[in-house]
């Protein structure tokens, strides 16, 4: 299967969207990026001590049970929806190694394989899912993946619109893959929507930016909008890029090509 190549240019402003160096090639790697079942379940049993305690507002309570009702979701049904891309090597067998799109029905089809289901499998999850699903056909196989989800990045962006990015990309780095915040963009006032409902809010959103927290730590999935500067769209503007505000780390050059891997 023919690879997906994503090229562009990046730079990491101090505005604080950003702050990783990207290096040709690489994404920017983060501790712990993907989340696995237990931090899931630990997550709504945090969150499920601010619903049941009396000194949280109303409306923190009620986005607290937003937050449960989707990690439980997540749980059920796990992560990979119709569309996300799966980078799979498996050494030695080129015939296994590529790009693979998750299809209608949580499944992806490999070549002398057949069809895989992925209903209820985690990110963090999916390497030994393949891994066991090859051991029925090679003898110890060594299996390398990566996920990529599909996002909409809109509002106060130079570029806005449909991203493939890899799922453990920091959300600073997604959003300068849009690029970068218009001049003006106010972080404090973006969020997260799913279906048009509003799944993170800006006040959330401010602390994963801050924390550099990635897209499958923060929950997001294939279809899932990114809100900069909390609307869809804007007026004229230029993008920061152009108005010579400074620039930590300068420009450099992201290329995430997904061909070959590993």
């Amino acid at each position: 299967m023919r690879g997906f190549r994503f090229l562009t240019t990046v730079s990491a402003l101090s505005f604080g969207w950003g702050g990783a160096q990207l290096v040709e090639g690489q994404v920017p790697a983060h501790p712990a990026a993907r989340t696995s079942r237990e931090e899931i379940l630990a997550g709504i049993a945090e969150a499920e001590k601010t619903v049941n305690s009396p000194g949280y507002s109303s409306r923190i309570k009620q986005a607290k049970r937003r937050e449960i009702a989707l990690l439980q979701a997540r749980l059920r049904d796990g992560d990979l929806q119709a569309g996300d891309q799966i980078v799979l090597s498996v050494q030695d067998e080129p015939k296994l190694t590529g790009t693979f799109t998750v299809t209608a029905g949580r499944f992806i089809t490999l070549p002398g394989v057949g069809d895989v289901p992925l209903q209820g499998v985690l990110r963090s999850e999916l390497p030994e899912r393949l891994t066991s699903e090859l051991q029925k056909y090679l003898r110890d196989p060594v299996v390398h993946v990566r996920t990529t989800v599909r996002v909409s990045v809109l509002g106060a962006v130079g570029k806005p619109g449909f991203y493939q990015v890899p799922s453990e990309t920091m959300i600073g780095d997604a959003i300068m893959l849009a690029g970068g915040p218009g001049a003006g963009a106010d972080p404090s006032k973006s969020r997260v929507e799913r279906a048009g409902a509003e799944i993170m809010s800006r006040e959330a959103f401010a602390q994963a930016l801050m924390a550099g927290k990635t897209l499958d730590q923060m929950n997001l999935q294939a279809g899932d909008e990114l809100l900069v500067g909390g609307s869809r769209t804007i007026g004229p503007s230029r993008n920061l890029m152009n108005v010579g505000l400074p620039i930590v780390t300068g420009l450099a050059s992201l290329a995430l090509v997904f061909s070959q891997i590993f």
